[in-house]
C-alpha cells in the first residue's frame, strides 16, 4: 500500500509543497498583475465605443487575469520552461477572457448580437495586441472573415490553448507576410 502512494505522488506537491492560488498568485506579484490588468484595460478601451450598454467588471478583469498567470505557472512546471512565448501567452489570455466574459451588459441594455459577442471580440482583440498583429477589418475580405469566424468559435466553443496559440502564430505569419507583399507592390 505504502509503495502505491509513493508511485502517484503529485509532482507539484513533492517540489513545492501545497500551493493554494493565492500562494501562486503571490509569487506572481501585484506589480505583474497590475500590469496585465492595465494592459487589458487599454485593450478594451480601443474599442469599447462601438458598444453601448456594456462595462468592464474590473472583478471578473482580476478573475482572468489570475487565472492566465495560474495556467502559465503550470505550463512552465510540466514542461520545463522558463519562458512562454507570445503565442502562448496571447491563447492563455483569449481562453479566460472568452470563459469568464469580463464585459457585462448594463441593467435595461438591448441583447444585441454584437454585444452579446463583445467579449470574444475583446478576447481575439488582446491576443492580436500582444503580438503587435494590427487589425484593420476594412483591408481585406479574409480579415473580416477570420474575425468572424474567430469571434464565433471564441464565444460558442472552447477552443484549446494550443490550438489558439497555432492560429495566432499563423495569423501573425500572414500579416507580416501580407505587409511585405505590400511594400513590393508600392
Amino acid at each position: 500500500m505504502a509503495e502505491d502512494n509513493e508511485k502517484h505522488k503529485d509532482p507539484v506537491i513533492e517540489v513545492r509543497g501545497r500551493l493554494s492560488p493565492e500562494r501562486l498568485i503571490e509569487e506572481v506579484g501585484e506589480e505583474r498583475i497590475d500590469e496585465r490588468l492595465r494592459f487589458l484595460e487599454g485593450v478594451y478601451n480601443r474599442f469599447s465605443n462601438r458598444w453601448d450598454g456594456v462595462r468592464l467588471n474590473p472583478y471578473l478583469l482580476r478573475e482572468t487575469v489570475e487565472s492566465y498567470f495560474c495556467d502559465i505557472y503550470r505550463l512552465k512546471f510540466f514542461r520545463p520552461i522558463d519562458y512562454t512565448n507570445a503565442h502562448k501567452q496571447a491563447a492563455y489570455t483569449m481562453k479566460w477572457l472568452s470563459r469568464i466574459r469580463p464585459i457585462q451588459m448594463i441593467s435595461g441594455a438591448g441583447p444585441l448580437p454584437t454585444t452579446i459577442m463583445s467579449n470574444a471580440y475583446y478576447a481575439l482583440m488582446a491576443g492580436f495586441a500582444l503580438l503587435d498583429i494590427s487589425f484593420d477589418n476594412e483591408s481585406s475580405d479574409w480579415w473580416a472573415s477570420y474575425v468572424t469566424e474567430a469571434v464565433y468559435n471564441l464565444h460558442f466553443h472552447s477552443p484549446s490553448v494550443e490550438s489558439l496559440g497555432q492560429a495566432m502564430c499563423a495569423l501573425q505569419a500572414l500579416t507580416k507576410l501580407e505587409a511585405v507583399s505590400t511594400k513590393t507592390r508600392t
